[in-house]
C-alpha cells in the first residue's frame, strides 16, 4: 500500500522531469504539485497510526476523548485547508502541529499505560514499541521541515536539498526502526508459538 503510495506521489515529479511529455496531463493544473497527495495522506495516516496506539489503551475514558479527538481532526483539517486556501501548493502548519500533538498524546498514553502494567517486562518484543519510537522521532525531526514548505521551490535550491537530505535520513531512519521492530515482533512470535507446541 505504501510503495503505490509512494509511487503515485512520484508522478507528478516524474512529469516535471519529462518536460511534461509524459504525463502532460498535469501541466498547469493545480496537481502539478504532489502537496495535495501529501495533505490528503497526513490525515489517513494520522488516523491510523492513533489507532494502532488507541486500540491499546484499557482505559475507558481517555479511549473516548481520543476518539473524540480522531472525529474532530478531520473536520478539522479540512476546514484549515479550506480557508487557508494551500491544500494544492503547501502543507498546512495547524494541520502538521495538530498531527503531531494527537501522536504524541497517542504514543505518550501507550507509553504511560506500559509503564504501570507488566508489559513494561516485555516491552522491547511488541512491535506497537517500535512503531511509537520511530513515528515520534519522526514527527519531531519532520514539523519544522512542513512549517517552512512555503520556502520549497526552484528559487531556493539550498531549502530544496536540505528538504531531500532530511527526508532521506528520517525515512531511511523510520523504517529501519520498522523493520527491526517486525524482525523483533516476529523472532518474539515465532518462539512463543514454538513453545507452546511443545
Amino acid at each position: 500500500m505504501i510503495v503505490f503510495l509512494e509511487i503515485y506521489g512520484y508522478l507528478p515529479i516524474w512529469a516535471w522531469l519529462e518536460d511534461y511529455k509524459i504525463l502532460s496531463f498535469y501541466e498547469n493544473t493545480v496537481f502539478r504539485r504532489n502537496l495535495w497527495w501529501g495533505n490528503s495522506l497526513k490525515i489517513i495516516t494520522t488516523l491510523c497510526i492513533s489507532w494502532i496506539f488507541i486500540k491499546q489503551i484499557q482505559n475507558e475514558k481517555t479511549k473516548k476523548w481520543l476518539i473524540t479527538i480522531l472525529y474532530i481532526f478531520p473536520v478539522f483539517s479540512i476546514l484549515s485547508f479550506l480557508t487557508i486556501g494551500e491544500f494544492f501548493h503547501a502543507y498546512d502548519p495547524y494541520v502538521d502541529i495538530s498531527k503531531t500533538f494527537i501522536l504524541l498524546i497517542c504514543v505518550g498514553l501507550y507509553y504511560l499505560q506500559i509503564l504501570k502494567s507488566d508489559e513494561i517486562l516485555d516491552f522491547f518484543k511488541d512491535i506497537r514499541f517500535f512503531i511509537s519510537v520511530g513515528i515520534v522521532i519522526w514527527e519531531l525531526g519532520m514539523v519544522p521541515l512542513g512549517l517552512y514548505s512555503g520556502f520549497f521551490s526552484l528559487e531556493n535550491p539550498l531549502y530544496m536539498e536540505l528538504d531531500r537530505i532530511v527526508h532521506q535520513y528520517a525515512n531511511i531512519f523510520l523504517y529501519s526502526v520498522f523493520a527491526i521492530g517486525f524482525y523483533v515482533d516476529y523472532r518474539y512470535n515465532s518462539h512463543i508459538s514454538k513453545k507452546a507446541v511443545m
